[in-house]
């Protein structure tokens, strides 16, 4: 079965920090990820933080920031199949000058694509 991937706390909490005011379903509430109604929870009078998904963060750094995550599978040694992931963050596609984060050592799409947002957030915004 596939499950909506979320972002963790310690991102949900630069997203709130740098002006993520979106509506989710989910939010944090002393670190758990909790479900309730579609609601702007960062602006919760209970301290919620917004928990959108993966995908969610991902757009919103797009269209408020002009940064682009771009994850792929890639092979470590002589494996068969694809064993890493890697991500790139470019703050823009513009040829002549982009900011690029590369990051090969997640195992999974989902710990590439957070770490991904995770340095976005932290080192250029």
């Amino acid at each position: 079965m596939i499950k909506e991937d979320y972002v963790s706390f310690e991102t949900a909490k630069l997203l709130k920090e740098k002006g993520f005011d979106e509506k989710t379903m989910t939010y944090y509430e002393d670190k758990i990820l909790c479900n309730g109604d579609w609601c702007k929870w960062n602006r919760s009078p209970l301290g919620h933080t917004a928990a959108p998904t993966h995908q969610m963060a991902m757009k919103w750094l797009r269209e408020v920031y002009d940064l682009h995550i771009i994850s792929y599978p890639y092979k470590v040694d002589n494996e068969e199949k694809a064993n890493h992931w890697c991500c790139e963050v470019y703050k823009s596609f513009n040829l002549l000058g982009y900011e690029k984060y590369i990051n090969e050592t997640p195992k999974s799409y989902e710990e590439a694509v957070e770490a991904a947002l995770k340095y976005s957030l932290e080192n250029l915004i």
